[in-house]
């Protein structure tokens, strides 16, 4: 595991190492060299996707859970993620700065709008995939419908209570969880439950990539509940006001409304 001081120290040293091996070959050398050992470090960084490196789920989740409290959910997704994979690779992946996906905390700085653990896998899958669409898919569809978090972890303080999002947005998972434990949305227990949310949902991202790269199928994304209101809401339906794939009913209609058109 490492921060971005130890990247930037990890590509000093790089960077420094050649450009004493070309002084030790010839002083007029070692700018050409340093300049060239720079250029091939950001191409390397710039080209994307980055080389992939087999994850172990269990670990990635291990991972995330520990980030997540240095950064939260959409921090400790990503770290977990992309992180496993820069520690493989070494330099220059480790100088990526994985700080900046601390933005994303509480559904981008506390707006409760995506959840972070998703918003930070796939930013991992951009990174990490030629193909990151259908991983995307499979992840948020899983998200909606699946009851999490879906592990237990030893070092967790509470005990683990499941619920069901319907959604991919923070406001929703958390409101969710919070009927169901009956605890506050600003509780330790929340807090907590957060961060094991943030290793399941690392550790499904994890196994999604690990597929892909394998050529393994990807689960089917079936249509999502709320399929129906496309008719109306959707490309080339009556009204054609809205675009999502998200349920529409994980927020619409929680409150057990009525459709005005039904």
């Amino acid at each position: 595991m490492f921060d971005k001081v130890t990247g930037r120290r990890r590509f000093a040293t790089l960077v420094g190492a050649v450009a004493g091996t070309a002084v030790l070959g010839g002083g007029a050398s070692a700018a050409a060299a340093v300049k060239h050992a720079t250029a091939d470090a950001h191409r390397k960084l710039a080209t994307v996707p980055w080389p992939y490196v087999t994850l172990a789920p269990d670990r990635v989740a291990s991972r995330a859970f520990s980030a997540y409290a240095r950064g939260h959910c959409m921090f400790g997704a990503f770290d977990a993620l992309v992180g496993s994979v820069a520690d493989a690779l070494g330099d220059p992946y480790a100088s990526f700065p994985f700080d900046v996906m601390k933005y994303g905390a509480g559904g981008v700085n506390g707006w409760a709008t995506i959840c972070g653990a998703l918003n930070g896998s796939a930013a991992a899958f951009e990174l990490l995939s030629k193909d990151p669409g259908p991983l995307v898919d499979a992840l948020f569809a899983w998200y909606e419908r699946e009851p999490l978090p879906d592990l237990v972890l030893t070092a967790a303080a509470h005990p683990n209570v499941q619920s069901i999002a319907g959604s991919p947005l923070c406001h929703t998972s958390v409101s969710r969880w919070c009927e169901a434990s009956g605890k506050r949305s600003f509780s330790d227990e929340r807090k907590e439950r957060c961060g094991i949310l943030t290793a399941s949902v690392a550790r499904r991202a994890a196994e999604l990539l690990n597929a892909q790269a394998a050529k393994r199928p990807l689960p089917v994304t079936s249509a999502a509940a709320g399929a129906g209101c496309a008719r109306c809401h959707e490309k080339d339906g009556s009204l054609e006001d809205t675009r999502s794939k998200m349920d529409c009913e994980g927020c619409h209609f929680h409150l057990g409304g009525e459709h005005p058109a039904l």
